[in-house]
């Protein structure tokens, strides 16, 4: 008799929970029917009590990643005084990097500025490459079509598909933005084209979280075409730093820094025109190709209203950060002849 009443009970809040549900169904709260060892109790379906959202889906990709940039800012800044403060106080620099009036210089904020890039572009680098190349999930977790391509993180809801993509977005808006400040206390990173790089990534990035579109480029873009730059920061090391002031010639370092240097510079040589000319040339073909697709479809309106102005920056930028690309190389093929001439 007990279970019989009990049971009764249950199908009267049912009963109940059931109504409530087709008085609520077009309201933003959906009421659904949870059974519990209590009973039957209602629950909304992605809301909390408080009508927040309790998906981590349902919120948009910069509000999930700002967390991580506010910590990455900090890692930065803690960073750079952390190695400033325990790199030794007898470095040698360059003298092309020191003031003729100061016999003292060390240029340890160089040194340290250039471990934070290594840091940060390494993730990027490695991330990117990995998420492309090994794991082959930008391709094979994204619908390989110009929707699947441009909105797939949105399309899936209540799941995200490439969160690789919000990732390297996020560590480009943490980046960009800490280098483009960082920058104004280094003469030698604080020019036009520098500042000009870091401004234009800094809103890729930024946009790409906010409106949660670009996935699979998003992961080339920002994450491949940096795995050159890890190599580019060794090369630079020892473009500040000569061989000679980092270890004494007794060192057993000294006959392995030459052969680190070589090969850095090679592999920088290498990886830049594979992923920034002919990889970056290849995608970029692929982005206009599939936005003009969703520009001809009207596919805007339909996944991201208002964005329109981000995708003709994307397709616009695509051009200006290659020309940028094909302008470096100019400068990288004067080196290499300079080098074996």
């Amino acid at each position: 008799l007990a279970h019989r009443k009990q049971f009764q009970l249950q199908l009267e809040e049912q009963k109940h929970c059931h109504i409530d549900f087709y008085r609520n169904h077009n309201t933003s709260s959906t009421t659904m029917c949870v059974m519990s060892k209590n009973g039957i109790t209602p629950q909304t379906n992605g809301l909390d009590t408080k009508g927040h959202s309790s998906n981590p889906a349902s919120s948009t990709a910069l509000q999930r990643m700002t967390p991580l940039i506010l910590y990455g800012y900090l890692f930065n800044t803690i960073c750079y005084f952390l190695v400033y403060a325990l790199l030794p106080t007898n470095l040698t620099p360059a003298p092309t990097y020191c003031p003729d009036d100061n016999p003292n210089c060390t240029r340890r904020d160089l040194l340290a500025f250039q471990i934070v890039s290594f840091l940060n572009l390494s993730y990027l680098g490695l991330l990117g490459f990995y998420t492309f190349f090994i794991s082959k999930r930008a391709s094979n977790a994204l619908p390989q079509t110009p929707q699947g391509r441009y909105f797939g993180n949105t399309l899936n809801k209540g799941r995200v598909l490439l969160p690789e993509a919000d990732y390297v977005n996020a560590v480009i808006v943490i980046f960009q933005g800490w280098d483009f400040i960082a920058s104004f206390f280094f003469e030698e990173h604080c020019t036009m084209i520098m500042m000009s790089h870091h401004l234009l990534a800094f809103i890729c990035g930024f946009f790409c979280l906010l409106y949660e579109v670009n996935p699979y480029y998003a992961v080339y873009f920002g994450g491949v075409s940096e795995f050159s730059s890890i190599f580019l920061c060794i090369s630079q090391l020892f473009q500040f730093y000569p061989q000679a002031s980092l270890v004494p010639s007794s060192s057993i370092l000294s006959s392995i820094l030459p052969a680190i240097e070589t090969f850095s510079q090679a592999m920088f040589v290498i990886t830049f025109f594979l992923f920034r000319i002919v990889g970056w040339a290849q995608q970029l073909y692929m982005l206009l190709s599939d936005g003009s697709y969703i520009l001809k479809n009207g596919l805007l309106q339909k996944y991201s209203p208002g964005s329109r102005w981000f995708l003709l920056y994307l397709m616009t930028m695509g051009f200006g950060l290659g020309a940028l690309q094909v302008f470096w190389l100019r400068g990288i093929v004067d080196k290499v002849l300079e080098v074996i001439g």
